[in-house]
């Protein structure tokens, strides 16, 4: 199914470590992400406009939000979260920077494309 996640980081693993130790040849060579999940869409949109909620999953015991290393050819593509309000005053500290941490609960529009309407909806 899809998942919905915060693309946290982009990177590729070195040819060696150390600068003269060749890296193991299991490691992967293709460019991999960090992704941090939100949880599991549910199975029904909002009747008024037909977005999936997208809300935070619960952190780890540890404290950290549930995070996974993929290949990046495996993300299919990015999507327009659009933060839930709960009244119709935005918070003064949320910026397009930092809304992603700041807010708990999301639109998933997929209203924003063609494309994201085919495969969102």
């Amino acid at each position: 199914g899809t998942g919905v996640g915060h693309l946290r980081l982009i990177f590729k693993l070195p040819n060696t470590v150390y600068g003269a130790i060749d890296a193991p040849t299991y490691w992967p060579k293709e460019p991999l992400a960090y992704v941090e999940w939100y949880a599991p869409l549910a199975n029904t949109t909002d009747e008024d406009h037909k977005m999936y909620q997208v809300k935070k999953a619960p952190l780890r015991r540890g404290g950290s939000p549930p995070g996974e290393i993929v290949s990046l050819s495996s993300i299919c593509q990015s999507c327009q979260l659009i933060p839930c309000f709960v009244s119709a005053k935005v918070p003064i500290a949320w910026t397009s920077e930092n809304v992603l941490d700041c807010c708990s609960k999301f639109w998933l529009n997929n209203w924003s494309s063609k494309y994201a309407y085919q495969s969102l909806w």
